[in-house]
């Protein structure tokens, strides 16, 4: 039976207006219940919208024109703070929900690996309340005027063994909705509550991070179509995708390799590092030869033998090293038929670029430009958050 006259309010003009010009007729699904929302006709009244909705429709969902996507309209605060806290470094953003524009911003080195290593130094806070203290410490210094009721959406390593709170991982394959990933709400200390995201597992490999990401990304992949994501990094991940799931990954130390080789082997004194220009890429290029043919191994004293032997310059080697590398990363890829599509910037996106396309056609690699890839994790935090953060 259908029934009329349901108004959805907000005290928000602004969000009112723009959901008028975003909405029209179309199908909710919650909790497997189908419920009808008919729209014929949107106008405010009083700060209300939605005229003409059926009440059996919940008040807080609405329709998205274009792809029917349900969407959390009403129900959400206006703003969220989103946490990426990796291995290494440590990120804090207030963002908008509607326009995802950054607000306010912290960064630092406070990586999960350093503040356990304090956690583990000290015995007056228990892990969680470790973590929080600083957490807590460091939205008091964000911008938060306007942002009542605000949601902390948290991915990245807080939810890992050396985190503040572990969760289990969840398995692939995973929709690009995100929709069974494993979260927790959790409330400490009077802090607002915080939406903890879990990592996702193969049954040989883990990664906590590049999922959100790759959830934000999704809507820029092929939704019927199969294709490889890489994630270059400290560990890169290489993402396959197939019809609108995420279904499985490998791992790359590459990152961790060179760091590792380049400071603490005997091949350090033989290394220079100097920002890229283009004058390196030959010798670039024959690192990544020798690295997708698997050489890597036999190749690498060789970079110490041509320093004593033929006075190899250090940055030579520098980029000769991390063309070996990113070769034998890469090499994987030349039995694959699909489009790989790359998300990287700065001298990642400089370097991996170059070495896909010295092997696999351009028309099958797919470089995401540095906007979208900004606002990869925020997207997927906000999908997140849409499906369990009410």
């Amino acid at each position: 039976m259908r029934e009329t006259a349901n108004h959805i309010y907000s005290i928000n003009k602004e969000k009112i207006h723009y959901f008028t010009e975003v909405l029209e007729f179309g199908k909710v699904h919650l909790d497997e219940l189908k419920f009808d929302i008919y729209l014929p006709y949107v106008r405010v009244i009083n700060n209300a919208i939605g005229v003409g909705c059926s009440t059996c429709a919940p008040d807080d969902f609405l329709i998205k024109k274009g792809n029917k996507r349900s969407i959390v309209a009403m129900c959400l605060a206006e703003k969220f703070i989103s946490c990426d806290w990796g291995t290494s470094n440590f990120r804090l953003r207030v963002v908008d929900i509607l326009s995802l524009k950054v607000l306010s911003e912290h960064t630092s080195d406070m990586g999960i690996k350093k503040r356990f290593q304090q956690f583990k130094a000290q015995q007056q806070l228990a892990q969680d309340h470790f973590f929080v203290a600083y957490l807590r410490g460091k939205i008091d210094e964000l911008d938060l005027s306007g942002a009542d009721n605000y949601n902390i959406v948290a991915s990245g390593m807080l939810s890992s063994s050396i985190g503040m709170q572990e969760l289990p991982y969840a398995d692939m394959p995973v929709p690009f909705s995100g929709e069974n990933l494993i979260c927790k709400s959790i409330y400490l200390d009077k802090m607002p509550k915080v939406l903890l995201i879990s990592g996702v597992r193969t049954d040989t490999d883990v990664m906590r991070g590049e999922e959100i990401q790759a959830i934000g990304l999704s809507d820029h992949l092929p939704k019927h179509e199969r294709g490889i994501l890489l994630f270059p990094g400290t560990h890169s991940k290489h993402i396959i995708f197939e019809t609108g799931h995420f279904i499985d990954f490998t791992t790359h130390m590459t990152g961790e390799l060179f760091e590792v080789i380049s400071r603490y082997s005997i091949l350090s004194a033989s290394l220079y590092q100097v920002e890229w220009n283009p004058s390196y890429q030959e010798i670039f290029l024959k690192g990544v030869k020798k690295g997708l043919a698997n050489r890597q191994m036999v190749s690498l004293f060789s970079i110490r033998a041509g320093s004593l032997i033929h006075n190899t310059s250090g940055d030579q080697n520098y980029y000769y090293l991390s063309g070996l590398l990113i070769g034998g990363e890469l090499s994987s890829l030349k039995t694959h038929a699909e489009t790989v599509y790359l998300a990287a910037s700065g001298i990642s996106h400089e370097l991996y670029k170059l070495a896909l396309e010295s092997f696999l056609p351009l028309e099958r690699i797919v470089c995401f430009n540095a906007e979208i890839l900004e606002k990869a994790l925020l997207i997927g935090q906000r999908k997140i958050l849409e499906t369990y953060g009410r």
